[in-house]
Protein backbone atom coordinates (compact mmCIF):
# COMPACT_ATOMS: atom_id res chain seq x y z
CA UNK A 1 0.00 0.00 0.00
CA UNK A 2 1.38 3.65 -1.00
CA UNK A 3 1.59 6.36 0.67
CA UNK A 4 -1.14 8.84 1.73
CA UNK A 5 -1.13 12.66 1.96
CA UNK A 6 -3.90 15.04 3.67
CA UNK A 7 -4.07 18.13 2.55
CA UNK A 8 -5.73 21.20 3.35
CA UNK A 9 -9.39 21.97 1.45
CA UNK A 10 -7.61 25.42 0.29
CA UNK A 11 -4.95 23.71 -1.93
CA UNK A 12 -7.36 22.51 -4.12
CA UNK A 13 -8.99 25.92 -5.04
CA UNK A 14 -5.18 27.18 -5.75
CA UNK A 15 -4.73 24.31 -8.37
CA UNK A 16 -8.70 25.71 -10.19
CA UNK A 17 -7.12 28.91 -10.60
CA UNK A 18 -4.08 27.66 -11.92
CA UNK A 19 -6.46 24.81 -14.29
CA UNK A 20 -8.01 28.28 -15.44
CA UNK A 21 -4.92 29.61 -17.20
CA UNK A 22 -5.01 27.64 -19.52
CA UNK A 23 -0.99 27.16 -19.40
CA UNK A 24 1.12 24.41 -18.13
CA UNK A 25 2.58 24.84 -14.31
CA UNK A 26 4.93 23.00 -12.39
CA UNK A 27 5.35 24.19 -8.57
CA UNK A 28 6.53 22.61 -5.48
CA UNK A 29 4.78 20.64 -2.56
CA UNK A 30 4.98 21.87 1.05
CA UNK A 31 4.42 20.35 3.78
CA UNK A 32 5.31 17.89 6.03
CA UNK A 33 6.26 13.73 6.11
CA UNK A 34 6.49 11.64 9.15
CA UNK A 35 6.43 7.78 9.03
CA UNK A 36 2.65 7.39 10.10
CA UNK A 37 1.24 10.24 7.67
CA UNK A 38 1.99 12.57 5.77
CA UNK A 39 0.54 16.38 5.58
CA UNK A 40 0.21 18.78 2.29
CA UNK A 41 0.16 22.24 3.40
CA UNK A 42 0.81 24.43 -0.06
CA UNK A 43 1.56 24.74 -3.25
CA UNK A 44 3.79 26.70 -4.86
CA UNK A 45 4.28 27.67 -8.66
CA UNK A 46 7.59 27.90 -9.32
CA UNK A 47 8.57 31.46 -11.32
CA UNK A 48 9.97 31.49 -15.00
CA UNK A 49 13.83 30.83 -15.72
CA UNK A 50 15.52 34.39 -15.34
CA UNK A 51 17.64 35.64 -18.79
CA UNK A 52 20.93 35.42 -16.17
CA UNK A 53 21.00 31.87 -15.51
CA UNK A 54 24.26 30.74 -13.97
CA UNK A 55 26.42 27.52 -13.54
CA UNK A 56 25.83 25.15 -11.02
CA UNK A 57 29.19 25.69 -9.32
CA UNK A 58 28.33 29.30 -9.35
CA UNK A 59 24.44 29.02 -8.00
CA UNK A 60 25.14 29.08 -4.20
CA UNK A 61 27.09 32.15 -4.40
CA UNK A 62 24.73 34.02 -7.08
CA UNK A 63 21.65 33.02 -7.95
CA UNK A 64 20.31 32.20 -4.23
CA UNK A 65 21.08 36.33 -3.02
CA UNK A 66 17.58 37.83 -2.04
CA UNK A 67 19.23 41.25 -3.54
CA UNK A 68 19.90 39.91 -7.10
CA UNK A 69 18.07 41.59 -9.65
CA UNK A 70 16.91 38.96 -12.25
CA UNK A 71 15.29 39.74 -15.50
CA UNK A 72 12.39 37.80 -16.73
CA UNK A 73 12.70 35.92 -19.99
CA UNK A 74 10.69 36.65 -23.28
CA UNK A 75 8.59 33.64 -22.60
CA UNK A 76 8.54 30.18 -20.53
CA UNK A 77 9.58 26.55 -22.18
CA UNK A 78 7.29 25.60 -24.58
CA UNK A 79 7.15 21.93 -22.58
CA UNK A 80 7.61 20.88 -18.70
CA UNK A 81 9.95 18.56 -20.74
CA UNK A 82 12.38 21.16 -22.04
CA UNK A 83 12.25 23.02 -18.22
CA UNK A 84 15.92 23.29 -16.08
CA UNK A 85 15.61 20.86 -13.68
CA UNK A 86 18.56 22.99 -11.95
CA UNK A 87 16.25 25.85 -11.96
CA UNK A 88 13.29 23.89 -10.01
CA UNK A 89 16.20 23.01 -7.73
CA UNK A 90 17.48 25.98 -6.71
CA UNK A 91 13.54 27.50 -6.45
CA UNK A 92 13.52 24.30 -3.71
CA UNK A 93 16.51 25.48 -1.86
CA UNK A 94 15.09 28.87 -1.89
CA UNK A 95 12.02 27.70 -0.06
CA UNK A 96 12.80 25.75 2.47
CA UNK A 97 15.06 29.11 3.80
CA UNK A 98 11.80 30.70 3.99
CA UNK A 99 9.84 27.64 5.54
CA UNK A 100 9.71 27.21 9.38
CA UNK A 101 10.51 23.65 11.03
CA UNK A 102 8.65 21.25 10.42
CA UNK A 103 7.60 21.94 7.10
CA UNK A 104 10.16 21.08 3.76
CA UNK A 105 9.65 20.84 0.32
CA UNK A 106 7.86 17.44 -0.01
CA UNK A 107 7.46 17.06 -3.58
CA UNK A 108 6.38 18.54 -7.10
CA UNK A 109 3.41 19.13 -9.23
CA UNK A 110 3.21 19.61 -12.57
CA UNK A 111 -0.23 20.86 -14.34
CA UNK A 112 -0.23 20.04 -18.23
CA UNK A 113 -2.57 18.83 -20.91
CA UNK A 114 -2.31 14.65 -21.32
CA UNK A 115 0.30 14.17 -23.72
CA UNK A 116 3.27 16.23 -22.01
CA UNK A 117 2.52 15.14 -18.82
CA UNK A 118 2.98 11.54 -20.51
CA UNK A 119 6.35 12.70 -22.17
CA UNK A 120 7.57 14.45 -19.59
CA UNK A 121 7.73 11.51 -16.94
CA UNK A 122 11.58 11.20 -17.29
CA UNK A 123 12.16 14.75 -16.62
CA UNK A 124 9.57 14.87 -13.89
CA UNK A 125 11.83 12.27 -11.88
CA UNK A 126 15.26 13.96 -13.02
CA UNK A 127 13.67 17.37 -10.94
CA UNK A 128 12.86 15.83 -7.82
CA UNK A 129 16.51 13.89 -7.80
CA UNK A 130 18.18 17.47 -8.98
CA UNK A 131 15.64 18.65 -5.71
CA UNK A 132 16.98 16.20 -3.50
CA UNK A 133 20.92 16.80 -4.41
CA UNK A 134 20.96 20.34 -3.53
CA UNK A 135 19.12 19.93 -0.43
CA UNK A 136 21.35 17.33 0.87
CA UNK A 137 24.48 19.74 -0.43
CA UNK A 138 23.21 22.48 2.11
CA UNK A 139 22.78 20.06 5.08
CA UNK A 140 24.83 20.84 8.02
CA UNK A 141 23.45 17.79 10.37
CA UNK A 142 21.52 15.11 9.02
CA UNK A 143 18.44 13.66 10.00
CA UNK A 144 18.86 9.47 10.16
CA UNK A 145 15.01 8.93 10.48
CA UNK A 146 13.87 11.56 7.50
CA UNK A 147 11.57 9.96 5.35
CA UNK A 148 12.88 9.77 1.62
CA UNK A 149 10.04 9.60 -0.04
CA UNK A 150 9.05 12.34 -2.22
CA UNK A 151 5.26 12.79 -3.88
CA UNK A 152 4.72 13.80 -7.63
CA UNK A 153 1.15 15.12 -8.58
CA UNK A 154 0.44 15.17 -11.97
CA UNK A 155 -2.85 17.52 -12.76
CA UNK A 156 -4.49 16.98 -15.94
CA UNK A 157 -5.55 20.10 -17.24
CA UNK A 158 -8.09 18.47 -19.77
CA UNK A 159 -9.93 16.57 -16.82
CA UNK A 160 -9.15 18.01 -13.87
CA UNK A 161 -7.85 14.68 -12.59
CA UNK A 162 -5.18 14.50 -10.09
CA UNK A 163 -2.93 11.59 -10.33
CA UNK A 164 -0.62 10.63 -7.17
CA UNK A 165 2.29 8.76 -7.19
CA UNK A 166 5.98 8.67 -4.27
CA UNK A 167 9.65 7.96 -5.58
CA UNK A 168 12.35 7.11 -3.14
CA UNK A 169 15.26 9.81 -3.67
CA UNK A 170 17.32 8.46 -2.18
CA UNK A 171 17.21 5.22 -4.26
CA UNK A 172 18.74 6.49 -7.96
CA UNK A 173 16.93 3.08 -9.27
CA UNK A 174 13.66 3.54 -7.42
CA UNK A 175 10.78 4.20 -9.87
CA UNK A 176 8.02 5.68 -8.89
CA UNK A 177 5.10 3.86 -6.41
CA UNK A 178 0.96 5.10 -6.33
CA UNK A 179 -0.16 7.38 -3.52
CA UNK A 180 -3.06 8.62 -2.60
CA UNK A 181 -4.00 12.37 -2.12
CA UNK A 182 -6.90 12.96 0.02
CA UNK A 183 -7.79 17.07 0.54
CA UNK A 184 -9.77 17.22 4.56
CA UNK A 185 -12.73 20.07 4.83
CA UNK A 186 -11.47 19.81 8.54
CA UNK A 187 -7.62 19.00 8.46
CA UNK A 188 -5.82 18.59 11.41
CA UNK A 189 -4.74 21.66 13.36
CA UNK A 190 -1.61 22.57 13.62
CA UNK A 191 0.92 23.44 16.94
CA UNK A 192 3.29 26.16 16.86
CA UNK A 193 6.31 25.76 18.77
CA UNK A 194 8.68 29.08 19.36
CA UNK A 195 12.02 29.34 20.75
CA UNK A 196 14.47 31.95 21.38
CA UNK A 197 18.66 31.48 20.69
CA UNK A 198 21.31 33.16 21.86
CA UNK A 199 24.58 31.95 19.95
CA UNK A 200 28.29 33.07 21.07
CA UNK A 201 30.28 31.54 18.68
CA UNK A 202 34.02 31.98 17.92
CA UNK A 203 35.43 30.25 14.78
CA UNK A 204 39.05 29.72 14.31
CA UNK A 205 40.69 29.46 11.05
CA UNK A 206 43.25 27.38 10.59
CA UNK A 207 45.92 28.41 8.04
CA UNK A 208 45.06 25.67 5.65
CA UNK A 209 41.94 27.14 5.34
CA UNK A 210 42.22 30.40 4.68
CA UNK A 211 41.71 30.48 0.91
CA UNK A 212 38.35 29.08 1.35
CA UNK A 213 35.45 30.80 0.66
CA UNK A 214 34.32 32.56 3.45
CA UNK A 215 30.83 30.47 3.62
CA UNK A 216 32.84 27.48 3.97
CA UNK A 217 35.09 28.70 6.68
CA UNK A 218 31.69 29.58 8.71
CA UNK A 219 30.27 26.67 8.16
CA UNK A 220 33.10 24.56 9.05
CA UNK A 221 33.24 26.00 12.59
CA UNK A 222 29.54 26.28 12.76
CA UNK A 223 29.12 22.50 12.42
CA UNK A 224 29.98 21.39 15.60
CA UNK A 225 27.88 23.98 16.93
CA UNK A 226 24.97 22.58 15.08
CA UNK A 227 25.48 19.33 16.09
CA UNK A 228 25.62 20.32 19.56
CA UNK A 229 22.38 21.72 19.24
CA UNK A 230 21.06 19.19 17.56
CA UNK A 231 22.34 16.54 20.38
CA UNK A 232 20.86 19.13 23.11
CA UNK A 233 18.15 18.31 25.90
CA UNK A 234 15.13 20.20 25.52
CA UNK A 235 12.06 21.27 27.85
CA UNK A 236 8.41 22.19 26.56
CA UNK A 237 6.93 24.83 28.59
CA UNK A 238 9.82 24.29 30.87
CA UNK A 239 8.97 20.73 31.86
CA UNK A 240 11.09 17.38 31.03
CA UNK A 241 9.13 15.70 29.12
CA UNK A 242 9.66 11.70 27.29
CA UNK A 243 9.66 11.76 23.66
CA UNK A 244 6.92 9.53 22.96
CA UNK A 245 4.38 11.43 24.92
CA UNK A 246 1.85 13.18 23.15
CA UNK A 247 2.58 16.52 22.60
CA UNK A 248 -1.22 18.17 23.02
CA UNK A 249 -2.32 16.86 26.53
CA UNK A 250 -5.42 18.82 26.98
CA UNK A 251 -8.44 16.97 27.78
CA UNK A 252 -10.46 16.49 25.06
CA UNK A 253 -8.28 18.85 22.73
CA UNK A 254 -8.87 17.85 19.59
CA UNK A 255 -12.64 17.28 19.98
CA UNK A 256 -13.01 20.64 20.45
CA UNK A 257 -10.75 21.89 17.76
CA UNK A 258 -12.15 19.44 15.08
CA UNK A 259 -15.16 20.02 12.37
CA UNK A 260 -17.09 23.54 12.73
CA UNK A 261 -14.97 24.23 16.36
CA UNK A 262 -11.82 24.72 14.84
CA UNK A 263 -12.19 28.13 13.45
CA UNK A 264 -13.09 29.30 17.03
CA UNK A 265 -10.63 27.86 19.19
CA UNK A 266 -7.13 29.46 19.33
CA UNK A 267 -3.72 28.07 17.91
CA UNK A 268 -1.65 26.45 20.78
CA UNK A 269 1.89 27.67 21.38
CA UNK A 270 4.27 25.59 23.31
CA UNK A 271 8.00 27.21 24.07
CA UNK A 272 10.29 24.65 23.61
CA UNK A 273 14.01 25.88 25.65
CA UNK A 274 17.28 23.61 24.51
CA UNK A 275 20.08 22.70 26.93
CA UNK A 276 23.40 21.84 25.92
CA UNK A 277 26.33 19.83 27.98
CA UNK A 278 28.91 22.82 28.93
CA UNK A 279 32.29 22.35 27.74
CA UNK A 280 34.08 24.89 29.66
CA UNK A 281 37.96 24.10 29.57
CA UNK A 282 40.39 26.15 31.18
CA UNK A 283 43.01 23.75 30.73
CA UNK A 284 42.45 23.91 26.74
CA UNK A 285 45.49 23.67 24.91
CA UNK A 286 46.53 26.87 22.97
CA UNK A 287 47.54 26.53 19.37
CA UNK A 288 48.99 29.69 17.18
CA UNK A 289 48.57 28.57 13.13
CA UNK A 290 45.53 30.06 12.81
CA UNK A 291 44.99 32.39 10.43
CA UNK A 292 41.04 34.66 11.15
CA UNK A 293 38.90 34.32 13.95
CA UNK A 294 35.18 34.82 13.09
CA UNK A 295 33.04 35.55 16.12
CA UNK A 296 29.19 34.95 15.70
CA UNK A 297 27.61 36.80 18.33
CA UNK A 298 23.73 37.45 19.05
CA UNK A 299 19.93 36.52 19.74
CA UNK A 300 17.63 34.55 16.91
CA UNK A 301 13.94 33.74 17.22
CA UNK A 302 13.14 30.10 16.19
CA UNK A 303 9.37 28.72 14.93
CA UNK A 304 7.89 25.61 14.07
CA UNK A 305 4.64 23.56 13.49
CA UNK A 306 3.79 20.24 13.86
CA UNK A 307 0.25 18.36 14.13
CA UNK A 308 -1.83 18.42 16.83
CA UNK A 309 -1.08 14.04 17.26
CA UNK A 310 2.73 14.97 17.29
CA UNK A 311 4.53 13.31 19.98
CA UNK A 312 7.11 15.47 22.27
CA UNK A 313 10.15 13.68 20.48
CA UNK A 314 8.92 15.37 16.66
CA UNK A 315 8.01 18.52 18.16
CA UNK A 316 11.87 18.85 19.80
CA UNK A 317 12.96 17.52 16.02
CA UNK A 318 10.88 20.19 14.18
CA UNK A 319 11.96 23.01 16.31
CA UNK A 320 15.82 22.01 16.13
CA UNK A 321 15.34 21.95 12.78
CA UNK A 322 14.51 25.27 12.42
CA UNK A 323 17.47 26.64 14.69
CA UNK A 324 19.97 24.94 12.14
CA UNK A 325 18.00 25.89 9.26
CA UNK A 326 17.84 29.73 10.19
CA UNK A 327 21.32 29.78 11.21
CA UNK A 328 22.87 28.50 7.96
CA UNK A 329 20.48 30.56 6.07
CA UNK A 330 21.50 33.85 8.06
CA UNK A 331 25.40 32.96 7.56
CA UNK A 332 24.83 31.86 3.54
CA UNK A 333 22.65 35.22 2.83
CA UNK A 334 25.48 37.16 4.58
CA UNK A 335 27.90 35.76 3.11
CA UNK A 336 26.52 35.85 -0.13
CA UNK A 337 25.86 39.53 0.45
CA UNK A 338 29.43 40.74 1.01
CA UNK A 339 30.50 38.85 -1.68
CA UNK A 340 28.03 40.33 -3.99
CA UNK A 341 26.88 43.49 -2.94
CA UNK A 342 29.30 44.86 -0.65
CA UNK A 343 31.67 47.28 -1.53
CA UNK A 344 33.48 48.05 1.83
CA UNK A 345 36.95 46.00 1.90
CA UNK A 346 37.96 47.16 5.20
CA UNK A 347 35.06 46.43 7.58
CA UNK A 348 35.15 43.78 10.04
CA UNK A 349 31.97 43.86 11.75
CA UNK A 350 28.50 42.77 9.74
CA UNK A 351 24.80 43.03 10.44
CA UNK A 352 22.98 39.18 9.14
CA UNK A 353 19.21 39.78 7.80
CA UNK A 354 16.66 40.08 10.97
CA UNK A 355 13.81 37.16 10.28
CA UNK A 356 10.43 38.00 9.56
CA UNK A 357 7.31 36.13 9.26
CA UNK A 358 3.70 35.70 7.23
CA UNK A 359 0.84 33.79 7.42
CA UNK A 360 0.33 31.27 4.51
CA UNK A 361 -3.08 31.65 2.67
CA UNK A 362 -5.49 29.41 3.74
CA UNK A 363 -3.51 27.77 6.65
CA UNK A 364 -2.41 28.52 10.30
CA UNK A 365 1.25 27.93 9.96
CA UNK A 366 3.95 30.75 9.00
CA UNK A 367 6.34 31.16 6.42
CA UNK A 368 9.56 33.55 6.94
CA UNK A 369 12.14 35.86 4.62
CA UNK A 370 15.26 37.20 5.80
CA UNK A 371 15.61 40.85 6.12
CA UNK A 372 19.08 43.11 5.82
CA UNK A 373 18.60 46.17 7.16
CA UNK A 374 19.53 48.25 3.55
CA UNK A 375 16.31 46.53 2.71
CA UNK A 376 13.27 48.40 1.52
CA UNK A 377 9.40 46.66 2.35
CA UNK A 378 8.56 46.52 -1.05
CA UNK A 379 11.36 44.26 -1.87
CA UNK A 380 10.98 41.77 0.74
CA UNK A 381 7.04 41.75 -0.36
CA UNK A 382 8.28 41.18 -4.17
CA UNK A 383 11.10 38.47 -3.37
CA UNK A 384 7.92 36.69 -1.05
CA UNK A 385 5.53 36.83 -4.32
CA UNK A 386 8.30 35.84 -6.59
CA UNK A 387 9.16 32.69 -4.44
CA UNK A 388 6.11 32.17 -2.71
CA UNK A 389 3.93 32.96 -4.85
CA UNK A 390 1.72 34.76 -2.06
CA UNK A 391 0.69 37.80 -2.15
CA UNK A 392 0.56 39.85 1.00
CA UNK A 393 0.83 43.66 2.47
CA UNK A 394 2.89 45.55 5.00
CA UNK A 395 0.77 44.51 7.16
CA UNK A 396 0.65 40.86 7.28
CA UNK A 397 4.40 40.72 8.37
CA UNK A 398 5.14 40.28 11.69
CA UNK A 399 8.41 42.26 12.22
CA UNK A 400 8.91 42.27 15.92
CA UNK A 401 10.38 39.00 16.49
CA UNK A 402 14.06 40.29 15.99
CA UNK A 403 15.70 43.41 15.73
CA UNK A 404 19.18 44.97 14.10
CA UNK A 405 21.73 44.98 16.72
CA UNK A 406 23.39 48.09 17.68
CA UNK A 407 27.07 49.01 18.45
CA UNK A 408 25.59 49.01 21.94
CA UNK A 409 25.41 45.19 22.03
CA UNK A 410 28.52 44.48 21.10
CA UNK A 411 31.29 43.86 23.65
CA UNK A 412 33.71 46.98 24.39
CA UNK A 413 37.14 45.48 23.74
CA UNK A 414 39.26 45.20 27.19
CA UNK A 415 42.65 47.07 27.79
CA UNK A 416 45.48 44.42 27.28
CA UNK A 417 47.34 43.94 30.51
CA UNK A 418 50.90 45.29 31.10
CA UNK A 419 53.48 42.83 31.11
CA UNK A 420 56.91 43.16 33.43
CA UNK A 421 60.12 43.00 31.81
CA UNK A 422 61.47 39.97 31.67
CA UNK A 423 58.06 38.06 32.33
CA UNK A 424 56.84 35.16 30.35
CA UNK A 425 54.12 35.91 27.80
CA UNK A 426 51.41 33.58 27.66
CA UNK A 427 50.64 32.34 24.10
CA UNK A 428 47.06 32.11 23.28
CA UNK A 429 44.86 31.73 19.90
CA UNK A 430 44.31 35.49 19.99
CA UNK A 431 48.06 36.52 19.84
CA UNK A 432 48.24 34.56 16.22
CA UNK A 433 45.26 35.96 14.34
CA UNK A 434 43.19 39.09 14.00
CA UNK A 435 39.50 39.70 13.77
CA UNK A 436 38.19 38.79 10.42
CA UNK A 437 35.04 39.28 10.75
CA UNK A 438 32.16 39.36 13.66
CA UNK A 439 28.32 38.59 12.81
CA UNK A 440 25.13 39.64 14.61
CA UNK A 441 22.63 37.00 14.78
CA UNK A 442 19.38 39.16 15.54
CA UNK A 443 19.37 41.16 18.51
CA UNK A 444 21.99 40.13 21.71
CA UNK A 445 21.80 38.70 24.50
CA UNK A 446 24.34 37.15 26.92
CA UNK A 447 25.21 33.11 27.28
CA UNK A 448 23.75 32.13 31.24
CA UNK A 449 25.75 29.37 31.99
CA UNK A 450 24.86 26.55 34.29
CA UNK A 451 26.86 23.73 36.26
CA UNK A 452 26.42 21.10 34.09
CA UNK A 453 24.35 22.53 30.92
CA UNK A 454 24.22 26.10 29.31
CA UNK A 455 20.86 27.50 28.56
CA UNK A 456 20.72 28.07 24.99
CA UNK A 457 17.64 30.71 24.86
CA UNK A 458 17.21 34.12 25.61
CA UNK A 459 18.25 36.10 28.84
Amino acid sequence: MGRTILVEDGVQGYVDRLSNTGQWHLGLIIGQLTSQRDYGVQLIRTPEPAEDEVSEEEEDEILNTPKRKRRRSSHKPDSLENIDEQWVATHAKQVTRMLPGGLDVIGIFALAKPQMLTRSQAKLRQILFSIRKIHDKGQIVHDEDAVADRYLLQICSATRKLTCRTIDVSDPKSTFRPGEWKCQTSPEPWIELRCQITTDLKITVPLGAQNHSLLKQILGGLRPYCHTLWNALATVNGEMRPEADSLDQSSGGRKTRSGKDRGTSQQQCYTISLFSQSTNNKHEVSICDKSARIWLRGQTHSRAYVPGRSSVGDAVKALKTDVIRSLVSRCELLCEDIEVVDEVKDKNLYDSPIRVFGQLPGSTVNFCDYMFQDEKIDEVLERIQELLDVTITEDDLQRDCERVATQDDWPKPKPKPKVEPGADTPVTAMTAVRVYLGAFLGGMAAVLAGVSYMYMGDS
